[in-house]
């Protein structure tokens, strides 16, 4: 039953968060016996209050893991960055839990892609949590999103221009690294845990957080989200604006599965992957036997070694004949596959880069984010690194 403290309420959301969907392992099991889940720490409020309702859930013998804090030094901002770290390594200290940290120069990646400092940065943190998990034996990579997140990502996409996966956005679960079955949970995405949840129940158990400084600057159309227009929302069109936010994007979600699974069929009938130097043959198509669809890693993370981006070939005359939500979405998949990120994918951009592919049998390159592009040459159309 819920009760008056915050701290309780904030706690009887999260477990029922995790059971509903069921996001981790429950119950009472040795040390020993526990499976291992990352927990994302950046020292901000979200992750720590996540870090700490996780570690007294074990604790009670609610939940059956055992968590390990993964802290990437971003640099950005240096001594910012530093003290955050230092931060996460004395609350890990003081918890006796184990910590993995990595580095990452994010200026430097979002130079090299030609995206933002804030999109390089997630691109970085996950392929550093996946690292981690891998290496740690770990199907459940943890994060701080919470419901208040969910609302704010859903109003962005929709000012933005989206499709139903934007709408869908910030689900309790996802896939990070589908292939290998690791898996991003969010036990905080529920529809009452907001920042100021998040903020009391720290502040009931005296916990301290970092604070980071660009929260409140209104340059960051997130901030301006947050601040400014839900609160407008709220006062002149619908003071339950959250809720019917949230509303929406449970729905889309269902609809998401549903469309995935239709996709997933159409990929592996007509998409394969070939090295990243392939060149489009201007042949008959391939036999049924070649039209395979193969895992696609994500960039390489600085400093390792491994193999270059891959291209997807599609065949034209196939992809062609899809209705037209199809052809969108599996531009789409293909973009994220790559490692290009979807940030600048509107509907509107998905629109115009399928036109370009359907209309001619001979187009592009087409520009695509990440350094990719889209071309086509008669009977195929190939996805990759830009020639």
């Amino acid at each position: 039953m819920t009760t008056s403290d915050p701290a309780s309420r904030f706690i009887d959301r999260v477990l029922e968060t995790i059971e509903r969907h069921d996001l981790l392992p429950r119950g009472r099991r040795l040390a020993a016996e526990r499976e291992p889940c990352i927990v994302g720490t950046s020292g901000g409020p979200d992750s720590v209050a996540l870090v700490r309702v996780l570690d007294h859930l074990v604790g009670e013998g609610r939940l059956a893991v055992a968590p390990v804090l993964a802290h990437l030094h971003h640099g950005v901002r240096a001594e910012t960055a530093d003290a955050d770290q230092a931060f996460v390594e004395a609350l890990a200290d003081g918890l006796g839990l184990p910590l993995e940290t990595g580095r990452a120069d994010v200026p430097a990646e979002a130079q090299t892609g030609g995206v933002g400092v804030e999109e390089a940065g997630r691109g970085a943190r996950r392929r550093f949590l996946a690292e981690v998990a891998r290496r740690r034996g770990a199907r459940a990579v943890a994060l701080g999103h919470h419901g208040g997140d969910r609302v704010e990502t859903v109003l962005f996409h929709i000012l933005r221009g989206t499709g139903i996966d934007g709408l869908a956005a910030l689900g309790p679960q996802g896939p990070l690294v589908p292939d290998e079955g690791i898996a991003i949970v969010r036990p905080m995405m529920h529809p009452d845990i907001g920042r100021e949840e998040v903020l009391a129940y720290l502040r009931h158990i005296g916990q301290p957080w970092r604070e980071d400084e660009t929260n409140r600057d209104a340059a960051y159309t997130r901030n301006r989200l947050r601040h400014e227009v839900l609160p407008m929302l709220a006062r002149a069109v619908n003071p339950a604006v959250g809720r019917a936010l949230w509303r929406l994007a449970d729905q889309a979600e269902a609809v998401q599965k549903v469309l995935d699974e239709a996709l997933d069929r159409v990929w592996h009938r007509i998409v394969r992957e070939a090295p990243a130097d392939d060149v489009i043959s201007t042949e008959a198509s391939r036999s049924e036997s070649e039209r395979r669809n193969l895992a696609v890693p994500g960039p390489t993370p600085a400093g390792q070694a491994g193999r270059a981006t891959p291209t997807l070939l599609i065949d034209a005359d196939d992809f062609a004949a899809l209705a037209p939500w199809l052809q969108g979405a599996l531009v789409r998949r293909a973009v994220q596959r790559l490692g290009g990120g979807l940030k600048h994918m509107s509907a509107a951009r998905t629109e115009e880069v399928v036109s370009a592919l359907v209309s001619k049998s001979v187009a592009g390159p087409v520009h695509l984010p990440g350094g990719l592009a889209a071309e086509r040459r008669r009977r195929a159309i190939r996805i990759g690194p830009k020639a």
